[in-house]
Parts: structure tokens; C-alpha cells; sequence
């Protein structure tokens, strides 16, 4: 048989991959509504280039990435993706490739739709992941958001538990933080209270004068979603005893919190994302609100707790985390916390005096001692009322001749200290925190979760978020930290065969001199520290 009878058959599937169909067929797969319901299913061993497979060059090209992308998504179950789809019509793409093609692009730091598209035509290693399927931009945007429930819950836990069994993760202790990154609107063109009223009531001024006007509807629900959003928010820091003066809104995304943005860009319109993360760097959980940090720990620990089967048993937060939500949540679920306060060690509060935390509490004769060595008493009990909370005022009577009463007090009856119910909670923690073992795990959090928002904004472009909306910039962010998992799994294998290997070879020269060491526990802070501190 000639070279050109054998490559024949390679050729032609080589033209029909670059071709205007796609080089498979549809076939049946299984759905969860057991209509039958066919999928464009590709077919990678097919695939070509020049006379060599694709697998094969892709091997010889030391890539390795195609393979652990591909092996993991072929590990998940799709019968819910599946099931959303109607039992007749068109037959869709397979959600699996479609979902690969997805996450391999976002690795790549690709975010358009329309650079999704390009990727599966043009690369290589997506050609594996994909099977040489080619949807157009706008398949790739339905899917998205036909599967947006999936994708920030079901599939994210789902894809996690996988990798974190492939790379033999340990999730006992988590570390947490959050960022804030920009919405997709401009900084330059923020309303306030009186701009946003006027927009309404112009926009339900243009409605009644065409009420079947399709876009006069739309600007009209954007602009009263604005003005309730916005109103919201008012009357929130009214009751706070905030300022309203500076209060602004995007009026494209009214939704997002105009807050300081990272690295000296100002304020803007932008939400904060947040992640658990373990000692490997693998996001375990995930949470988006439009300002809070706090709010979404307990629905992280939850959601991570269902990733991994198990509870974590230790989580590091920095002095941000230092609230009552914060702890509350972790002693409700037995988690040991581990976050210094902000104001710990003690220093001085912005008008330069002792801050309250560099006053010991003594419950046995309950009372505080000031840094000066002074006692202060018990004074006064305050109810709960409209506008303040339960507490219990200390003083003492001896701060007139105190050499530190200029660094502590400018009252002219001395200092007085408030205590509130969840003060002993905070004051467990400042004596967990004073652990020496506890000081060094917590210094760990930095190299454990800080990489994590260096790598979605510089391997992955997550400086700037492209979609409008709370639910659609969560599907977003989900999307970035399911690629960013996929490429610790890389990471992680890559690195399995090099440490077997120099473990080996440690072991062969010196591990007969090899002793364990004790292992030194440290204290768990839990419910059992409260009412000791």
C-alpha cells in the first residue's frame, strides 16, 4: 500500500475538523428525562495534524494540560446538564465539551465570547478538550446561561471534590480573604440621590408617553431598580448614623457598591469576591456580595464543608474578619478560628488614645484594668433599645493624677470603658491569638490564600469584571475560580512525579537517621475558651 492510500483516511478528517460542520456526528446519550435527547458529541482520538495524531503531538509537545482538563470533566456527571434540554430540535453540543471549551479558555485568560469561539477553531490543546467541536459565540452565551444555577453550587462542588481527590488535598485548614474588582460600568459617570430620582421619573415619563415602546420599558425598570436599590441604601446608613452626602450609584450597575478600589485606582463601582482556599491553594468555597467580606463567611464554610465531606477544622483570616458574624459563625460550626484583631496589640485609636483592647477584662471580679495598672468598675447597665445595644459601662475614679491620661482620656470624669455581650467571644480569640503556635500558623494564611487573587488576576485578567449584574459577575467569578482550580490540579500533578522522586532519593541516603518529631497541637478555639479569657 502507497504513503498516499494509507494517509487518505487521516486527510480527510483532517479537512472535515477545519471544515464548516463539525468532523462528528451526533449521537445518543444518556439524558436525565430519558427523552433520548441527542448531543454533537466530538470525538478527540479523531483528530489530526499533518500525519501525526492529535494526542500523540500533543504528548511530544510536553503538553499536559489538555489531558488533566479533559480527565477530570470526563469524571463529572452531566445527566443535569443534560436534563435541561428539550427532548426534540436541533441536537445542542455535549455539555461536557462545551463546559471544557469554556474553563480551558478562561485558564487562558480569554473572556469574550467571541475568543471562546476563535479558541476552539485555532487551539490545539482545546481541540483535545472539546473533541474539535465549534460552537459560535452565541451557543457558548446560552449555555452559560442556561447552566448558571450549576455553575457557582452543584458543578463547582462537584469539580472540586474531583481535583481535590486527584491531588490528595487536605482540607483541615483553610484560609480565607477577599478582594474588589471593578464592575463593568465607568467610575466617571455615578449618580446621586437627586440624579437618580430625576432618571426615574424621566424614564416613567417617556413609558406613558409610548407605553408598547419595548426600550422605554427596559430604561424604566433599570431606573426604578436603581432608585429601590438606592433608596435601600440611604435609609440603611440613616440608620447607621452615617453620612449620605457621598452615597452614589452606577446607573448601568446598580447593583455594584462604589467602594476604594485596590492599588490606589480610587473609588468606583465594584463587588467583592471572596474564597476559601487550602494549604495547596485549591478554592474550596466561593462567595460574591456587593460590599461584605463577613456576611458570606458562614455560607462558605457550609458550602465548603459540602466539598470535601468534612468540616474544616481550622480556618486563617486576616484582622478585617476580626466581627462578631465572623466568630459566631465559626463557633456554631466547631471551626477553630485564627484572626488577629485589628486594634491587637493594643494602639492608638485615630484620635491617638488607648483603643478599648488595652484594657484586661477580669471576669472573677468583673472589672477592667487600664494600662496604667488602675481598676475600673462596674458603673451602670444599659437595655437593649431602638438605637442602642445591651452593655455595661466601667469606670474609675483615680484618672486625675494618672502620668497616662493624656493617652487615654480628654473626659474630665476619666475614662469609661462599654461592654458588650460579644465582647468575651473577642476576648477569647485575642487570648488564642496570643499563642506562639497560633502566631506561626497564622502566618501561613498569607502564602496560602494571597497567590490565590494574584494568579485570577494575572494568569487569568480578573482585574475587571465583563458581565452586568449580580447573578451574571457571580457566574463570572465561578468561572475564573473553576479554571484557576484546573490549573492547580496541573500544577499540583506536575509537581507529584518531581517530589516522589527527591523524596525517594532522600530516603535512600539518609532515611535511617530520619526520627518523627512530636507533633505540638495547639488549642482549638471553640466555645470552651469563652467565660476563660
Amino acid at each position: 500500500m502507497s504513503t498516499a492510500s494509507r494517509m487518505a483516511p487521516l486527510d480527510r478528517k483532517q479537512y472535515d475538523l477545519f471544515g464548516a460542520a463539525p468532523a462528528q456526528d451526533a449521537r445518543p446519550r444518556p439524558c436525565a428525562s430519558d427523552t433520548g435527547r441527542r448531543f454533537i458529541v466530538g470525538n478527540a482520538h479523531e483528530i489530526v495534524i499533518g500525519a501525526t495524531r492529535l494526542e500523540d503531538w500533543l504528548k511530544q509537545s510536553d503538553q499536559h494540560t489538555p489531558f488533566v482538563v479533559a480527565h477530570l470533566l470526563e469524571q463529572q456527571d452531566w445527566l443535569a446538564f443534560e436534563g435541561r434540554y428539550a427532548g426534540t430540535g436541533r441536537a445542542p453540543y455535549s455539555p461536557r465539551q462545551m463546559m471544557g471549551l469554556i474553563l480551558y479558555g478562561v485558564m487562558q485568560g480569554l473572556h469574550s465570547l467571541r475568543e471562546l469561539e476563535r479558541l476552539a477553531r485555532l487551539d490545539l490543546g482545546c481541540m483535545w478538550v472539546t473533541g474539535g467541536i465549534t460552537p459560535d459565540h452565541a451557543n457558548i452565551g446560552r449555555f452559560i446561561v442556561l447552566h448558571e444555577d450549576s455553575l457557582t453550587q452543584e458543578f463547582f462542588e462537584s469539580l472540586t471534590r474531583t481535583i481535590l481527590k486527584a491531588s490528595g488535598s487536605s482540607s483541615a485548614r483553610l484560609a480565607g480573604d477577599g478582594t474588589v474588582i471593578e464592575a463593568a460600568c465607568s467610575r466617571y459617570n455615578l449618580l446621586k440621590q437627586e440624579a437618580v430620582r430625576a432618571r426615574a421619573q424621566a424614564a416613567t415619563a417617556a413609558l406613558e408617553r409610548a407605553p408598547d415602546d419595548r426600550a422605554a420599558k427596559q430604561a424604566q425598570q433599570r431606573s426604578s431598580q436603581c432608585q429601590t436599590i438606592f433608596d435601600a441604601r440611604l435609609a440603611a446608613r440613616q440608620h447607621s448614623g452615617k453620612g449620605t452626602e457621598s452615597l452614589r450609584i452606577s446607573g448601568t450597575e446598580p447593583e455594584a457598591m462604589v467602594q476604594r478600589l485596590k492599588r490606589g485606582q480610587g473609588y468606583g463601582a465594584s463587588y467583592k469576591p471572596s474564597v476559601l482556599a487550602n494549604e495547596n491553594r485549591i478554592i474550596t468555597a466561593l462567595a460574591l456580595d456587593a460590599s461584605s467580606e463577613t456576611r458570606v463567611i458562614a455560607s462558605m464554610l457550609d458550602q465548603s464543608a459540602r466539598t470535601t465531606g468534612a468540616q474544616a477544622e481550622e480556618v486563617l483570616l486576616d484582622a478585617g474578619y476580626f466581627d462578631d458574624e465572623v466568630i459566631e459563625a465559626t463557633l456554631a460550626r466547631d471551626v477553630s478560628l485564627l484572626c488577629p484583631d485589628g486594634q491587637w496589640p493594643a494602639v492608638p485609636r485615630d484620635d491617638g488614645l488607648f483603643h478599648k483592647s488595652a484594657f484586661d477584662y477580669d471576669e472573677q471580679t468583673d472589672s477592667y484594668r487600664c494600662p496604667a495598672g488602675q481598676i475600673l468598675l462596674l458603673e451602670a447597665k444599659s437595655r437593649k433599645t431602638l438605637n442602642t445595644r445591651e452593655h455595661r459601662v466601667y469606670g474609675a475614679s483615680t484618672c486625675g493624677d494618672c502620668h497616662l491620661r493624656a493617652k487615654c482620656t480628654k473626659a474630665a470624669q476619666g475614662r469609661r470603658i462599654k461592654r458588650y455581650p460579644e465582647d468575651e467571644q473577642r476576648e477569647a480569640l485575642r487570648v488564642v491569638m496570643q499563642h506562639p503556635q497560633a502566631r506561626r500558623i497564622f502566618s501561613q494564611r498569607k502564602a496560602i490564600v494571597e497567590p490565590v487573587f494574584s494568579s485570577l488576576r494575572g494568569q487569568q485578567g480578573l482585574n475587571r469584571f465583563r458581565r452586568r449584574g449580580l447573578a451574571a459577575v457571580r457566574r463570572e467569578f465561578a468561572l475564573h475560580v473553576m479554571a484557576h482550580n484546573l490549573s492547580r490540579a496541573v500544577a499540583l500533578q506536575r509537581a507529584l512525579f518531581a517530589f516522589l522522586w527527591a523524596t525517594l532519593l532522600v530516603l535512600r541516603k539518609f532515611g535511617s537517621t530520619l526520627r518523627a518529631r512530636p507533633l505540638v497541637r495547639l488549642p482549638r478555639f471553640n466555645r470552651s475558651h469563652l467565660g476563660a479569657s
